[in-house]
């Protein structure tokens, strides 16, 4: 419980520290034609958060490795004793493998670039074109992370989903035990014969519509 508490709680922190650069990459995904303002604007926040405090950069990856800790000891688990949430758990392991190499291979070399303080004016510095093409691969590979966050959650969506009890379960104990422990009986020949002799004889020919005659009533028809 506590593991799925952990992946649910991290998964939601990292997903909404991506969701906060979307006021620089809203400018270069999003707007036809891409401005020189626009540039500038997302140029200027990234180097902002290059510098930031080196603290922020630890706790990010220490939710990231809770998170993926918690996901493979859970999967682990799984596998051991609980077949069926093994899926789900493996591919937020697999999600969040993808998401650890784009922000250690791509997301986080591509911040540290940035300087801090920018020259001015920007547009006439000779790194702008670089810096130009430094926010659109950080707009994408942030919006490839929300993506894989968000297929984290719905991977533990269906997680829960699939934990649910079925109809059958629900019943009480005592139903399920009743109807398991006491089968159905069939009946064999010796009760069959049985029930016959108790049963009694079979009625007499004369308690029905058609009966034999008697003796004298067939003496009296031959003098006819």
């Amino acid at each position: 419980m506590w593991r799925t508490m952990l992946v649910t709680v991290s998964t939601c922190f990292l997903l909404g520290t991506t969701f906060t650069h979307w006021i620089a990459d809203h400018n270069v995904l999003w707007r036809s034609p891409i401005t020189t303002d626009a540039l500038v604007s997302s140029i200027t926040y990234y180097s902002f958060l290059s510098d930031a405090p080196k603290g922020m950069v630890w706790v990010y990856v220490g939710v990231g490795i809770i998170a993926l800790l918690s996901a493979g000891g859970r999967a682990v688990k799984g596998y051991k004793g609980q077949g069926g949430e093994v899926l789900f758990d493996g591919g937020s392991i697999v999600l969040w493998s993808a998401i650890a190499y784009t922000q250690i291979t791509e997301v986080y070399p591509t911040i540290r670039i940035f300087p801090s303080p920018l020259s001015t004016p920007l547009v006439d510095s000779p790194r702008y074109p670089e810096l130009a093409n430094a926010v659109r691969d950080l707009a994408s590979n942030n919006i490839m992370t929300a993506v894989m966050l968000t297929g984290i959650m719905l991977l533990q969506a269906g997680r829960y989903y699939s934990k649910r009890p079925s109809s059958s379960s629900s019943l009480p104990p005592s139903t399920l035990t009743s109807a398991t422990s006491t089968p159905a009986r069939t009946a064999s020949p010796a009760s069959e014969i049985q029930a016959g002799a108790s049963a009694g004889p079979a009625p007499r020919r004369s308690g029905t519509p058609y009966r034999e005659l008697s003796e004298a009533e067939a003496l009296d028809l031959r003098g006819k």
